[in-house]
């Protein structure tokens, strides 16, 4: 039975029998792991409760004899707690989302270093409170669908492929079945509700690609970032296949 350490960020916590925690992670070179904790409860030597959603860990596990059953969380240090976001609901229902949009769409043992340094940064900024929350939210959704290979199609016609550079028009009604936006020329397969401006959409593109320091920097008006956050958690869940249970509490609690 080997012995592994690597660098994980907690998606999720649940008791299981009297004194054992299931820990659902992230980690950077093992993908999404589920682990038993055992007495985890009693034991605050190894586990000084540090085994919360958010927290940056370092972990050491076993995994078991020919990979059969969950592998043991033996020991795990602190690297970095979110304070301001336990503190603050609506931080914490943001980070919750996106833990959420991580822990569905995975499969157990994905190696995605990728996603992993994402959700590191997007919740060390959060935290750090340098970028409004919805902003942030904006930034992981637009990266974190890309990644996963079901980006929008933005930068032109999902239907006609017609750049919307070549267009003479001012917004785009977007249409989910066809993954992006269409033009006025072709019309959407479902409902009209939402649309994307041009500004918007040049937006959305300028964020997706490049370096996260540098997509930090971007500045939204607030009907782009209306827009965009609209957009986005429309179009998330609709490949994703379901509705996060988190999406629904941030979306009630903006109202």
């Amino acid at each position: 039975m080997s012995r592994l350490s690597t660098a994980a960020i907690v998606l999720r916590r649940r008791e299981y029998g009297d004194f054992d925690l299931i820990v659902t992670a992230l980690s950077r070179d093992h993908g999404k792991m589920t682990l038993i904790a055992k007495a985890a409860k009693k034991s605050s030597k190894r586990f000084p409760g540090i085994l919360e959603p958010f927290n940056y860990l370092h972990i050491t596990f076993r995994e078991t004899q020919h990979g059969k059953g969950m592998p043991v969380l033996e020991e795990a240090s602190l690297v970095r707690t979110p304070a301001r976001i336990r503190s603050d609901f609506a931080r914490a229902v943001h980070a919750s989302y996106w833990v959420e949009c991580i822990g569905l769409w995975m499969q157990e043992g994905q190696v995605r270093a990728d996603l992993f340094e994402l959700l590191r940064f997007v919740l060390g900024e959060l935290d750090a409170n340098r970028i409004p929350p919805d902003m942030l939210g904006v930034l992981f959704q637009m990266r974190f669908i890309g990644q996963e290979g079901f980006q929008p199609i933005l930068a032109r016609c999902a239907c006609c492929q017609t750049g919307i550079e070549q267009l003479v028009q001012d917004d785009f009604c977007v249409d989910l079945g066809k993954g992006g936006v269409v033009c006025n020329r072709c019309p959407p397969s479902g409902p009209r509700g939402l649309r994307l401006s041009k500004g918007t959409l040049k937006q959305l593109l300028w964020i997706a690609d490049g370096d996260l320091v540098q997509a930090r920097r971007a500045r939204f008006s607030s009907q782009t970032l209306a827009e965009a956050r609209a957009f986005l958690e429309a179009f998330v869940p609709y490949h994703i296949g379901r509705m996060p249970k988190s999406l629904r509490i941030l979306q009630h609690i903006r109202q």
